[in-house]
């Protein structure tokens, strides 16, 4: 996919591995079709979480946001999507997806996940 980076291991933490994409988008059916490209790669597919945040700014300079805490996941990361959104508002992301991915190790991370999250969202943004 054109416009992809990804940072694929970023950690692994008790057998549970994480990965970060980001990709540009232009508009919400963009997106979709992103995703859909995207979730073509089955190790992707089929990840316990692909935790996605974009923000869009429209020719009308008005900024279109979007978050889902396990986005064609079989479980969810409540909360976390909106923390990566958070992140990208304070780093004033634009025009850009960004796709934290894991699958689970077997081991519960208790609020550990989250500080993963929260370092590959802005990691990928460097």
């Amino acid at each position: 996919m054109e416009g992809l980076a990804q940072i694929n291991p970023f950690v692994v933490d008790r057998r549970s591995r994480y990965a970060v994409s980001s990709f540009t988008v232009v508009s919400e059916v963009d997106f979709k079709e992103k995703m859909k490209s995207f979730l073509k790669d089955k190790k992707f597919r089929q990840a316990d979480h692909n935790i996605v945040a974009y923000r869009v700014k429209g020719k009308d300079g008005r900024i279109s946001e979007y978050k889902n805490d396990g986005y064609n996941s079989p479980s969810k990361e409540t909360g976390a999507g909106m923390m990566m959104l958070e992140i990208m508002r304070n780093k004033k992301a634009e025009n850009l997806c960004i796709v934290v991915t894991r699958w689970y190790g077997g081991v519960h991370l208790g609020a550990d996940r989250f500080k993963h999250v929260r370092d590959a969202t802005v990691e990928i943004l460097k």
